[in-house]
Formats: structure tokens, sequence, C-alpha cells
């Protein structure tokens, strides 16, 4: 299974990212604002999270729809209509 949200982590970090102070702190000084950083990642990651549990119900919910619709016995193929969308999405060539 493949989870797309977790993709954008170093984008979002990016985003997220305080600028840099002018002047160097030096010695065992915490510079201010640095919790900033550590409190914008928990969130960037508890917003990554609550996507992914959102997109496996989402998924889940389509997956139990659709085997309800293979097993009902009014379920069709349209043939014509599979071989375009395979066709349009490149995942088959009838060139080979």
């Amino acid at each position: 299974m493949r989870i797309d949200g977790f993709q954008n982590i170093p984008a979002i970090l990016q985003s997220t990212k305080t600028e840099k102070s002018q002047n160097p702190v030096s010695g065992n000084e915490t510079k201010p604002g640095a919790s900033v950083s550590l409190s914008s990642f928990g969130e960037v990651l508890q917003s990554l999270q609550r996507q992914t549990v959102q997109t496996t119900q989402s998924r889940e919910a389509k997956v139990d729809e659709l085997q309800k619709q293979v097993k009902s016995p009014d379920f069709k193929i349209d043939h014509s209509a599979l071989a375009k969308q395979l066709l349009d999405s490149n995942i088959i060539n009838p060139g080979l």
C-alpha cells in the first residue's frame, strides 16, 4: 500500500521553517524560537497522520462499495470503456 501524504514531508517542513537569526547564538544559550520549529514539525506530523487516517477510511469505503457492486448479479463490465481508459492512461500500448 502506498501512502501519498508522506511524500510531501520535506516540502511541508521547508515551508514551516522559521527564518534564521542574523546573529548566531554561541555557547549553551538556546536560540529564541527554537521550540517553534519543533512545534511546527509536530503540527505537520499530526496533520499528515489525520490525512492518512481519512485517506485510509475513504479507500476502505470505496473498496467495500466496489466489492458489493462486483458481487451483485447486475454487475456488467463495459469492455470498450475499460479498453479506452487503459489506452488513455498509457497502461497498455497498442504499438508494442
